[in-house]
C-alpha cells in the first residue's frame, strides 16, 4: 500500500520451473536439513491436467527445473514414500527412468 492506496499486481500463473527455482534457492540458503528436501528430491510436475494437451513428468528438482511444460496452469507435487505401484507410474512419466526407485 502506497499512502493507503491499493496497488495490486496483474494476476499471474506460477509455473513448475518457477516452483523448483525457488525450492532450489531455499534449499541453498538453508544449510541444515538437507535430508528432508534436497535437489534429489522426486517430484511430479503436471500442467493442463485432464485437456488434450496435459503434460506429466516426474524425476529430481534439478531435473524438473529445465523442463518445459508449455501453457498453464501447472501443479507441483513432492513426492514422500511410495508404494511400488506408484513407482512404477512415476517411472513411466519419469524424465531420466534411473532418478526412480524399483521397489
Amino acid at each position: 500500500m502506497i499512502r493507503g492506496k491499493k496497488v495490486y499486481e496483474p494476476p499471474q500463473f506460477m509455473t513448475v520451473n518457477q516452483a523448483v527455482e525457488q525450492i532450489l534457492e531455499i534449499i541453498k540458503d538453508r544449510s541444515e536439513d538437507k535430508d528432508v528436501l534436497n535437489e534429489d528430491t522426486l517430484c511430479v510436475g503436471v500442467a493442463r491436467l485432464g485437456t488434450d494437451e496435459q503434460v506429466i513428468k516426474s524425476g529430481t528438482l534439478k531435473r524438473l527445473s529445465t523442463e518445459e511444460f508449455g501453457e498453464p496452469l501447472h501443479s507441483l507435487c513432492i513426492v514422500g514414500d511410495l508404494h511400488a505401484l506408484e513407482a512404477d507410474m512415476l517411472r513411466h512419466f519419469a524424465v531420466q527412468k534411473s532418478d526412480i526407485p524399483v521397489l
